[in-house]
């Protein structure tokens, strides 16, 4: 048992090294403005309130869960229930992505995890 808890543990940090708190996980979050899903089954979610920006993307107002994250499904949920419950959320991931979609001239921050406040 406490060598597939050591295995899990490096898994997770292994996983986690390059990803970064896109909100505070104690801050206020930050507020659903929109929620778009694209036909690739990406999901742009428009957001208002502060995020750190530490990968440099051109854009903060809107976030990006890209079709090949694992929990894409569950993050579309916690999102769509933010929204309508007015709940604030959070966000934590790594990198930023353009979505010709919206013309493709601004990148926004990629979201791997999601939580509500």
């Amino acid at each position: 048992m406490k060598k597939i808890l050591i295995c899990l543990m490096l898994f997770l940090v292994a996983n986690s090294v390059h990803a970064k708190y896109i909100t505070a996980l104690n801050g206020a979050g930050v507020t659903i403005e929109r929620v778009f899903v694209h036909e690739s089954g990406a999901v742009s979610i428009y957001i208002n309130g502060g995020i750190a920006n530490l990968d440099q993307c051109t854009s903060t107002f809107r976030v990006y869960i890209p079709p090949t994250a694992k929990a894409k499904d569950e993050m579309l949920s916690l999102a769509l229930f933010a929204y309508a419950s007015a709940k604030r959320v959070g966000f934590h991931g790594s990198g930023c992505s353009t979505t010709p979609f919206w013309g493709g001239t601004q990148d926004v921050p990629v979201v791997t995890n999601m939580w509500v406040h």
